[in-house]
C-alpha cells in the first residue's frame, strides 16, 4: 500500500493513463456518462484545477483549420497562477475533442458553463461545483473496481497528478511539465512527483 499510495496521507492519489482508461470504461451510456467521459479526458489532457475546470464555458471552444485537419482549443479565462488574467489556451487531443463535442450537442448547450450537474432525473443543472469534481471521480473509481484504500486517497487533484506523473514518465523535463500544468513553483510540482504510482 505504501509503493502505491506513498506514505503521505495528505497526498492525492494520481489517475495515471491505465487507471483513467478504466474509470473511461466505467462511463456509464446515459448523459452523465457522456459528460463524465468529457470531462475525464480534459481533466487529464489539461491538467486543470478543478475551479479551472467548472469555468470553462462554452463560448470559449474554437476551432482551427491544421492542413488536412481541425483543432479544438479551449481557452481557460483565469487559473490561480494568473494573477493578470491574460488567460492560456488548452489543445485538447483529438478523442477528448471528439467527447466535448458529443457532451454540447447531447446536452443541448448554446453558451454557458461546459460542465453542468445532472440530478438523479438526468435533467442539466446551470454549472458543475469544483466540489463535486471530488465526488465525480471517486464514483466512477468505485464503479471502475478500484480498490477501496486507492479510491479513499482519490481527490479533486488527482487527474493534475497522475498526468504529471505521466509526463515525468515519458521523459518531460520540469519546465515543461510547470508550463503545461500552469504551475509556477517548483515545489508545488516536486510534491505531487514524489510518489509514483505504480498500479495498472
Amino acid at each position: 500500500m505504501h509503493r502505491t499510495l506513498g506514505r503521505y496521507s495528505q497526498q492525492a492519489f494520481g489517475i495515471t493513463a491505465p487507471i483513467l482508461e478504466k474509470m473511461l470504461d466505467a462511463t456509464s451510456k446515459n448523459l452523465r456518462g457522456i459528460r463524465d467521459r468529457a470531462l475525464l479526458l480534459l481533466a487529464y489532457d489539461s491538467l486543470c484545477r478543478r475551479s479551472e475546470l467548472v469555468s470553462l464555458r462554452v463560448a470559449d471552444i474554437k476551432t482551427d483549420q491544421l492542413e488536412n485537419k481541425t483543432q479544438m482549443k479551449v481557452r481557460l479565462r483565469k487559473s490561480k497562477t494568473d494573477q493578470e488574467l491574460q488567460g492560456k489556451w488548452l489543445f485538447p487531443t483529438k478523442r477528448t475533442a471528439d467527447a466535448i463535442s458529443h457532451w454540447i450537442v447531447q446536452a443541448k448547450l448554446i453558451d454557458g458553463f461546459i460542465f453542468r450537474g445532472i440530478n438523479n432525473a438526468i435533467d442539466i443543472t446551470h454549472e458543475l461545483k469544483s466540489s463535486q469534481i471530488n465526488r465525480i471521480y471517486k464514483r466512477l473509481a468505485k464503479d471502475a473496481e478500484l480498490p477501496k484504500e486507492i479510491i479513499g486517497h482519490i481527490s479533486g487533484h488527482s487527474m493534475r497528478v497522475g498526468a504529471a506523473q505521466d509526463l515525468l514518465r515519458s521523459g518531460a523535463s520540469m519546465p515543461m511539465i510547470m508550463n503545461k500544468g500552469r504551475w509556477s513553483k517548483t515545489d508545488s510540482v516536486m510534491r505531487y512527483l514524489e510518489n509514483i504510482t505504480t498500479i495498472s
